[in-house]
């Protein structure tokens, strides 16, 4: 009898040992999950909200596809409408603006974030899962290191994914932003 409990005893305390209440893999205050496998649509867009509200680019850089273009819609100097689009890399491209935003502000808040399946898009001999969000972004500079900037964002961001030859993992290949400051 003794045994058998001494054992128990030793299998709960390995289980318990696997615990840890410092660091437990549950949600954050805003209901974002921890960085997940990026193995469906929904992982990319939950490791995307992360990124943005825990300023980590890795995770934000692995949510994007080699080929990735950021798209919206602008003025230009003569007052006309031009749409642009930024590509992934480079000096001014997507990631190292990203790198920017989350230097520059303290918090970024995704307070309304809510994805809708529109459906498949053939490109080539790919299928690509569209995406609509709807979406509120909050940034602030808290610390007033830039003057104390703070800007609202909210519309829809219309999101479309690839799943990788390489790793089977899906990231945004595309990104058009249709939100209003």
């Amino acid at each position: 009898m003794n045994r058998i409990v001494s054992i128990l005893v030793i299998i709960s305390l390995a289980a318990l040992s696997c615990l840890n209440p410092f660091s437990p893999a549950s949600v954050d205050p805003s209901g974002t999950k921890p960085i997940l496998r990026q193995d469906d649509v929904s992982a990319v867009l939950s490791n995307f909200r992360y990124a943005y509200e825990h300023n980590d680019i890795d995770v934000y850089e692995d949510c994007l596809d080699p080929g990735f273009i950021f798209s919206y819609t602008d003025q230009n100097l003569a007052g006309e409408i031009e749409t642009i689009e930024i590509p992934r890399d480079g000096p001014s491209g997507d990631l190292e603006r990203t790198r920017r935003l989350f230097n520059f502000f303290d918090e970024l808040r995704l307070d309304t974030w809510i994805p809708q399946r529109v459906g498949e898009e053939q490109v080539g001999n790919e299928t690509w899962e569209v995406y609509n969000v709807f979406f509120q972004l909050s940034v602030r500079d808290i610390d007033g290191d830039f003057g104390g900037e703070s800007f609202d964002a909210v519309g829809i961001a219309v999101f479309k994914f690839r799943k990788s030859k390489a790793d089977g993992l899906w990231r945004i290949i595309f990104w058009e932003d249709r939100s209003s400051m």
